[in-house]
């Protein structure tokens, strides 16, 4: 009876075949009278398949219950006819993992009753729910809701929420390039839209949808001619108009900082689609033109910022990788340099799944100058045999230009961003910053939609290697004041390297045992 809620799902599969009048009566009274977590788990697990109307109530309460019984919960009200409402009701009272389970369930179920709720609930930004976002689309009919004449403001206020969704590879697959029906609710979203009032909200969802159109999922879909560059400049127009500018300049002058730094990122966002268009570019027959654009996403969203790499105008990590963003331009556009062309081939990384390169594989490409050409070939993902994707020329002189430009351009950072940055450089340029406390820098993060700090890590009394040694890892994170980045740095600095960095509150990694033999708890 001591069963983990991972075994109830197996269990009720397993027990599939039982009278289901024994698992009635069985169930009822493991799940309603047990006083016990693990019998409670088993209870529900009988009751799978065969539960009836009169199990909705105390079945929901039970999932609302404890997080232990939530998934169950769900499988049991799925299967009973009529209960998509106790769904919604326990979507709406149950924390972000749960919620996206029944919602989930609910897309299952198709019922047309539930449809304007998942339209309205189903997808919260930033949580687990943004996985269903394509499956919520495709089951309330998305392209057909906004196609419909008499369509309101909130109902495009909130299929732009759930496009936006689809976009965010850090959610994992590339969900808008699966959703078959992404280019016609794109156009008629885009013919939509200008019928809302203007508030900032909103603004921020079209700003994000604009920037996918131009350096994201959106740009790879197979576009009839001329529509894709239709949509963006219906958008571009519609953002220009008085009113809505109007309220991206209260946006701009804001006190609320999560607001301010959201309308700066809008600016910053609207800047970079206003450049040179990528579409066609290309130096001759012989040779393709390369681009790098750096996108970030919404602060409000959990998306990650990514290093778009475009050929002849083509988003080609986007089209050829759908496990995990791109590459982060720290990471490629670096110190590393590592999109730099030397005489000796190397092999970089430009993209990784969002559960790690083991698990979903990676997109790797190999680099090499030969005499007044950078070729990039041999495509590979340690996931799949074949990549459908070939070697491209390029001329050195422009592929060079456009690698020195990319790396010096930090026209995208926000404030933390920059400072994230110039510590990283700091604690490089000066190991003995932390070095006289033994500490070896690691990582240092800003975080999109964790604004105002940054995340500093660094371990002790050395770095990971082999699974013989002793190590901890500390992260110290950090509140930053508002000022120019290079006195940020200099005050942060200060505050980690000149006392003791190896505090109780910033431990975060390691083992039991290298804590016990370094005194810490």
């Amino acid at each position: 009876m001591r069963v983990e809620p991972r075994f109830a799902r197996p269990l009720a599969e397993a027990v599939a075949s039982v009278d289901p009048t024994w698992r009635r009566r069985v169930g009822r009274e493991l799940a309603y009278h047990s006083r016990e977590r693990g019998k409670v788990i088993v209870g529900l697990a009988l009751l799978s398949g065969v539960a009836g109307p009169g199990d909705t109530a105390p079945v929901r309460l039970l999932g609302l219950l404890s997080r232990d019984f939530g998934e169950t919960a769900i499988r049991v009200l799925r299967q009973i006819p009529g209960a998509a409402g106790d769904l919604v009701w326990l979507a709406e009272r149950s924390d972000p993992w749960r919620h996206a389970q029944a919602v989930e369930a609910l897309c299952l179920l198709g019922e047309p009753i539930t449809f304007g709720w998942l339209l309205r609930e189903g997808v919260r930004p930033g949580e687990p729910s943004a996985t269903n976002a394509r499956t919520t689309a495709e089951t309330v009919g998305l392209s057909e809701v906004l196609g419909d004449d008499e369509i309101g403001e909130d109902v495009i206020e909130q299929a732009g929420r759930l496009l936006v969704a689809m976009t965010l590879r850090g959610a994992g697959n590339a969900e808008l390039r699966r959703y078959i029906d992404a280019p016609t609710a794109l156009v008629r979203f885009a013919r939509a839209a200008g019928t809302m009032n203007a508030t900032f909200d909103r603004y921020a969802t079209i700003v994000s949808l604009l920037a996918d159109l131009h350096v994201g999922q959106a740009a790879t879909l197979n576009w009839p001619s001329d529509e894709l560059g239709w949509i963006r400049a219906t958008l571009e127009r519609l953002l220009d108009q008085p009113a809505w500018a109007g309220v991206m300049d209260v946006a701009k002058r804001s006190a609320d900082r999560a607001i301010y730094h959201r309308a700066r990122w809008a600016a910053l966002v609207r800047t970079t689609c206003r450049q040179v268009s990528l579409t066609g570019l290309s130096m001759n027959g012989e040779h393709s033109r390369i681009a790098i654009r750096v996108s970030v996403p919404d602060p409000q969203l959990s998306g990650t910022v990514e290093t778009n790499v475009f050929v002849d105008g083509r988003p080609v990590v986007a089209e050829a990788f759908t496990a995990g963003p791109a590459e982060q331009p720290e990471y490629l556009l670096g110190p590393d340099h590592r999109l730099h062309a030397d005489v000796a081939p190397h092999q970089v990384r430009l993209a990784e799944a969002d559960c790690t390169e083991g698990c979903c594989g990676a997109l790797y490409v190999t680099i090499e100058r030969r005499g007044d050409e950078v070729i990039w070939r041999d495509w590979h993902n340690p996931d799949r045999s074949s990549l459908d994707l070939p070697t491209f020329h390029f001329d050195a002189a422009q592929y060079d230009a456009e690698i020195a430009r990319a790396e010096n351009d930090h026209s995208w950072e926000w404030p933390d961003r920059t400072v994230a940055r110039l510590l990283r450089d700091r604690l490089r340029e000066q190991p003995d910053l932390l070095g006289r406390w033994d500490c070896h820098p690691g990582w240092v993060a800003a975080r999109p939609n964790d604004r105002g700090r940054v995340h500093v890590s660094y371990f002790y009394p050395q770095r990971p290697a082999g699974v013989e040694d002793l190590w901890l890892q500390f992260v110290a994170v950090i509140e930053l004041p508002a000022g120019d980045p290079e006195i940020v740095v200099d005050e942060i600095v200060r505050g980690i390297s000149d006392t003791d960095p190896r505090r109780q509150q910033w431990l975060a990694g390691g083992s039991a045992e290298a804590a016990q033999a370094f005194g810490f708890d």
